[in-house]
């Protein structure tokens, strides 16, 4: 862990989601919460800044149209992949910078304060400590065990890597064809450097749901009425 506070990052924002889950009929970091689209709450978090160099917002290329007005010298376009590891791949291409935090769109809760306990480390991700009692299940959905949660703790984003080393680990998972459940899971299994869990926020939440919508839109209020 360093004490000093890190400079020249670049934010890459994954932005090409579907509305599926969400019962949508459009990418779900479109839909508005509050005044705003989702992913907008991200990107003007990353814009605020100062430690920010760059900002890579991936989308499908089909919709490079609709994030144009949100672009700038700052903010760039970058063309999604068929999974979220090609998409992040695709981005990290384009980041010179000496750290990357990487960021699902669809989490729009995120805090200055956070950002910057990442940045006390080299690699490390958000994460909460999991509250519910977990359930292994069989293929036929019988419950096989009950696993012990207290070394359990739901990852979230962003996630705070030293480029070169996080660029490796997906060209290795690509020539591999390994397909992880995040960033940090391609440097459990190809790299021994450690990955620090930092302790994210329950209010940071992905909205993948119409029920997390709701949950959204509660935090908003509350949000707005603090700052009142």
């Amino acid at each position: 862990m360093r004490q000093e506070r890190k400079t020249n990052y670049s934010a890459i924002i994954l932005a090409a989601g579907s509305g599926r889950r969400m019962a949508a009929d459009q990418n779900k970091i479109f839909l508005k919460l509050g005044e705003k689209a989702i992913f907008e709450y991200s990107l003007e978090l990353f814009l605020s800044d100062p430690d920010c160099q760059s900002i890579l917002l991936v989308g499908k290329p089909e919709e490079q149209a609709y994030f144009s007005s949100f672009l700038s010298d700052t903010v760039r376009f970058v063309s999604g992949g068929a999974e979220r590891q090609d998409s992040v791949r695709h981005a990290l291409a384009f980041v010179t910078s000496d750290y990357v935090m990487i960021h699902d769109g669809a989490r729009p809760f995120v805090t200055l304060p956070l950002l910057s306990s990442l940045k006390a480390h080299d690699n490390a991700i958000l994460a909460v400590p999991v509250k519910d009692t977990i359930k292994q299940v069989t293929s036929d959905h019988q419950i096989n065990q009950t696993v012990p949660r207290d070394a359990l703790w739901a990852a979230q984003t962003p996630q705070f890597f030293e480029t070169a080393l996080i660029k490796k680990m997906h060209d290795t998972a690509k020539l591999e064809r390994f397909l992880g459940t995040d960033d940090a899971s391609l440097v459990e299994a190809y790299a021994t450097d450690a990955v620090a869990i930092v302790s994210g926020s329950y209010e940071n939440i992905k909205i993948t749901t119409p029920e997390d919508l709701i949950f959204g839109e509660a935090i908003l209020t509350h949000r707005m009425k603090e700052d009142s």
